[in-house]
C-alpha cells in the first residue's frame, strides 16, 4: 500500500449555502468534525487541512493534523489544492471536500484498490460523473502544484484520461454535496437530493 496523504480543503467561502459550511451541524458534529473524525478511522501517511485563518479561530483539532493557514482563499479552489500539495509528503494524495456529510469509510476504503503513483482515483454518481473525493499519485505532483483559478485539481483530472480509475458507488447518497440552504434543510430532513 502506498503512503497517502489526506488533505481536507476547507478553505472556501460558502457563497451559494450564505453560511459557513465548516461549522453546519448534521447528526450533533459539524461537516468539518465529520470529515477530521472520518480521517482518523483509515491509517492515512498524513493528514492535512487547509483552512483559512478566520475558519481556524478557536478550533480544536487533534494534534497529530497538520494545519496549513490559506490566506488566498479567495482566488479560488486551486489556492487550496496548491498549499495542501505542497506540504503532502506521501506517495499519492487523497484531497477531501468538507461538504459531504454522508462521506463514510466504506467509500474510501473502495478507492484504496485503485490507488498508485501514476493513477488518478474517484467515484462516480449514478450517470457517471466524477465525484469527490479524488485521488492523484504523486506522479502528478508538479501539476497539481500550479493549478489555478476555481477549477483546482479537475484540470490536472481531465488532462490525464489514460490515468483514471473510476468507481461505482453501491451507495451514492454518500457523494451528495451541500452546498445551498435547500440540500441542507433536504439533508436535515433525510429527504436526499436526487443523484
Amino acid at each position: 500500500m502506498i503512503k497517502i496523504s489526506a488533505i481536507i480543503m476547507a478553505s472556501g467561502s460558502s457563497s451559494r449555502m450564505g453560511k459557513n459550511k465548516l461549522f453546519l451541524d448534521y447528526q450533533g458534529i459539524t461537516f468539518l468534525e465529520h470529515i477530521v473524525t472520518l480521517t482518523e478511522k483509515i491509517a492515512f501517511f498524513e493528514r492535512i487541512l487547509v483552512i483559512s485563518p478566520e475558519n481556524l479561530q478557536g478550533l480544536k483539532l487533534p494534534r497529530e493534523v497538520k494545519i496549513i493557514q490559506n490566506t488566498e482563499a479567495a482566488k479560488g479552489q486551486s489556492t487550496s489544492v496548491r498549499l495542501g500539495t505542497k506540504a503532502a509528503s506521501g506517495e499519492g494524495y487523497l484531497y477531501l471536500t468538507v461538504d459531504q456529510p454522508l462521506l463514510n469509510q466504506a467509500l474510501l476504503e473502495s478507492l484504496f484498490l485503485a490507488y498508485s503513483k501514476e493513477t488518478i482515483a474517484f467515484p462516480v454518481n449514478q450517470l457517471g460523473e466524477p465525484c469527490s473525493p479524488i485521488f492523484f499519485g504523486n506522479t502528478f505532483r508538479s501539476e497539481l502544484l500550479k493549478v489555478t483559478g476555481e477549477s483546482g485539481g479537475r484540470a490536472v483530472r481531465n488532462k490525464h484520461p489514460e490515468a483514471w480509475r473510476e468507481i461505482r458507488v453501491k451507495d451514492p447518497e454518500c457523494l451528495i454535496d451541500i452546498d445551498t440552504p435547500k440540500e441542507y434543510k433536504q439533508l436535515i430532513n433525510q429527504g436526499f437530493l436526487d443523484t
